[in-house]
């Protein structure tokens, strides 16, 4: 009870979703994202006034007896709501205040757009605890009924297990002590059920001999009060539920007593799309809070593709999401794809050519750390429109890269099928990019047109004239197939604005509002494509949007990070993990204790930021943790062990923002050439005859941000939702 009065007052500390007056919240969603015919409310007394005085309606039907007084505040979960708009009407001796919750259907969507079809339902596939499954879909959503089961962590080796039915617990019971000091047996209850079409699964400490039934208004001995949501990665076009959630059972936060919570529509290797994420992301945690009650804060955490989604969601969604630790990290999907496919054409291209080339010349052309990264990306990642052909080993090879879930009879073919789905990564944001109404194709927005390739390498004499010359005559492009074009590839001028204007490209506007803390492995020269250049993209971004990136800090190690504590990914800073975790949550309670006026959110997240995260942060390999400043220069103690490198289109001449997609053009000119000969400089003029990137200017297409919690009512139109 005590806990609650505390989280309630936290939540209105952190602003969200107040009505009317301040006497009437909404604690579990926004009031105009209320899903499944529910809502947790919170009204807040008057002085003077006592639960009597109170009245709560719902149009005409009475729904005073839903809500229980907690300290000055009557909370109640309010069910029954019809599809639409619902007036919750809150009356205190003649006073009147009312807030209208728009409730949707518990499938969705609320805010992504139409739904991707076709979509295949794999409920029958996702793996419990226990080892069963959740059973084959009751219906076309992919609907199944939720499972409640309990595991323990045994005292003899650390697995979980299921727990026995019955009173009486198993001898090697573990016990674990929480952040709150609380010594309590380690038993983890973990539900799995369905919404928006995604299988969602909440963990938490929870002895079921002992705790009372879980309900918004309960006390648990277990839970610390705070939340995370796992975030898994990859990046694939979705038209399938997934048959995994981010990790859920995770040792190093379970065992501090944090519920974790997470679904298969917040694994990017199938969702491909950051709003269809966060619609499941807000869904998801709005189950959690009329299950268990209001968290203090939620904590974002996941890497790679997870890490995509966490910085998209804080920055269009915000509110979902309280402070975010991505790992491996990248600023947003699209803007990683030009890396991907550059990769595939440069390699094609120092296959055809004349010229012989070294596997250093290769790398120094790219700018990588070697150029086994970028043979890496063409492995897994062949055109973006041919997307994760190998990233899966369930994608079908061939003449589709879709899941083998998905019917073969399904998907696109030139000619048996020019209209079946395309798996390719564009696909999954048609609804923001809109689509072409005579092929069905989504909009497109990859564009190498004026991009020198390997000029950085050149100037720096690291590779030849006539290696670079020859490098951009013959890199061309993809068709709209994936097939190699001699033409270099030109985007869609509606993709190219859809992408900024909608968010699709993280311009980090928002970025500043809430804490990050940044982990990044250290790959050395090891092939690896989760590229540590690209967390200072992210931070040169921030910079841009907001004068300054205090609120945002990287913490390096210089050997490969797993990106979730416990995940069972390899690591030898299972420490600079727990670090980061724990560091967040201090951060987080210093932000939601802090009740001083201040003029602005980032203002408050600097002003509450921990002393040891006042530099960023590195750790050695024998664990020894260095503070200082970032350095792209590749100098002081970290940087000269933990070195950045750039991608194809930084070696380029792009900017550390990395954020042209469509570089505007300026006149070729032979004078940037002085060295070249005069037959070599010729060619290159013929290649790039309508000229060469500007990258001292925006990307083509760039417009400011519409605005956040933007919605997708028809594919390539976005309507914002009305502010709170």
């Amino acid at each position: 009870m005590k806990m609650l009065t505390v989280l309630l007052g936290s939540i209105l500390c952190l602003g969200l979703a107040a009505a009317s007056a301040q006497e009437v919240t909404v604690l579990s969603s926004r009031p105009d994202t209320v899903s499944d015919g529910d809502a947790l409310i919170a009204v807040a007394l008057p002085v003077g006034e006592g639960r009597s005085d109170l009245k709560v309606s719902v149009g005409d039907t009475d729904v005073t007896s839903s809500f229980t007084l907690q300290g000055r505040s009557m909370i109640g979960l309010v069910k029954g709501l019809k599809p639409g708009k619902n007036k919750l009407t809150v009356t205190v001796r003649g006073r009147s205040s009312s807030v209208v919750l728009i409730n949707h259907d518990r499938n969705g969507p609320i805010f992504s757009g139409p739904h991707q079809q076709p979509f295949m339902c794999e409920t029958d596939r996702f793996k419990l605890p226990d080892g069963s499954t959740l059973g084959a879909p009751q219906d076309a959503d992919c609907n199944a009924p939720t499972k409640v089961l309990f595991v323990y962590r045994s005292s003899s080796g650390g697995a979980f297990k299921p727990l026995p039915a019955g009173t009486t617990l198993p001898p090697d019971m573990g016990q674990t002590t929480t952040l709150n000091g609380r010594t309590v047996n380690y038993i983890v209850r973990v539900e799995t059920g369905t919404i928006n079409r995604s299988i969602y699964q909440m963990a938490m400490l929870f002895d079921p001999t002992q705790d009372e039934a879980p309900s918004p208004t309960s006390t648990y001995k277990g839970w610390n009060g705070r939340a995370v949501f796992s975030f898994g990665g990859g990046a694939t076009a979705g038209y399938h539920q997934g048959a995994i959630a981010g990790d859920t059972l995770v040792h190093d936060m379970l065992s501090r007593g944090f519920a974790v919570m997470s679904s298969s529509l917040n694994v990017m290797a199938f969702v491909g799309s950051d709003v269809v994420s966060a619609e499941t992301a807000s869904m998801v945690k709005e189950r959690f809070i009329e299950t268990f009650g209001p968290p203090k804060y939620v904590m974002g955490w996941g890497g790679s593709g997870g890490s995509m989604q966490q910085h998209l969601i804080a920055n269009n969604y915000p509110g979902i999401l309280d402070g975010i630790v991505p790992g491996a990290s990248f600023p947003d999907l699209y803007s990683l794809v030009p890396y991907t496919v550059d990769c595939a054409l440069m390699a094609k291209a120092f296959d055809s050519g004349q010229q012989t080339w070294t596997d250093e010349q290769k790398r120094a052309a790219a700018g990588l750390n070697t150029w086994k990264t970028c043979a890496q990306w063409v492995l897994f990642f062949t055109p973006e429109w041919m997307w994760a052909r190998q990233a899966d080993p369930l994608i079908r090879a061939g003449d589709s890269n879709c899941h083998s879930v998905i019917p073969r009879e399904l998907t696109y073919d030139r000619l048996r099928n020019p209209r079946g789905a395309r798996c390719d990564i564009y696909a999954a944001g048609r609804n923001a990019l809109g689509f072409d109404p005579k092929t069905g194709q989504t909009y497109r927005a990859y564009d190498n047109v004026g991009v020198q390739y390997g000029l950085k390498a050149y100037h720096a004499g690291a590779i030849s004239a006539e290696q670079f010359v020859e490098l951009n005559e013959n890199v061309g492009g993809f068709d709209d197939d994936g097939d190699f074009q001699v033409a270099r590839s030109v985007a869609h001028p509606l993709a190219l604005r859809r992408m900024f204007e909608y968010g699709r490209i993280n311009e980090a506007e928002n970025l500043d509002d809430l804490p990050i803390i940044d982990l990044r492995g250290n790959p050395g020269r090891g092939p690896d494509v989760h590229d540590a250049v690209k967390s200072e993209n992210t931070r040169a971004r921030i910079v841009g949007a907001n004068g300054g990136a205090a609120g945002h800090v990287m913490v390096r190690a210089e050997a490969p990070v797993a990106t979730a504590p416990g995940s069972g990914a390899p690591s030898h800073h299972a420490s600079m993990n727990v670090f980061a975790l724990l560091k967040m949550d201090e951060w987080l309670n210093n932000i939601v204790s802090d009740t001083r006026h201040f003029p602005s959110k980032a203002a408050k997240v600097v002003a509450n930021k921990p002393a040891d995260l006042a530099t960023d942060v590195c750790f050695m390999a024998d664990d020894t943790r260095i503070n200082e400043a970032s350095s792209l220069g590749n100098s002081g103690s970290c940087g000269s062990k933990l070195p950045y490198f750039e991608d194809p289109r930084m070696t380029a001449g792009a900017p550390l923002t990395n954020d042209v997609l469509k570089c505007q053009l300026r006149p070729f000119r032979a004078v940037d050439y002085p060295n070249m000969a005069p037959a070599l400089v010729a060619r290159l003029q013929a290649v790039f005859s309508t000229g060469v990137c500007d990258y001292s200017k925006p990307s083509v297409g760039f417009r400011p941000l519409k605005g956040t919690w933007l919605s997708y009512p028809n594919p390539g139109v976005s309507v914002p939702m009305a502010p709170l």
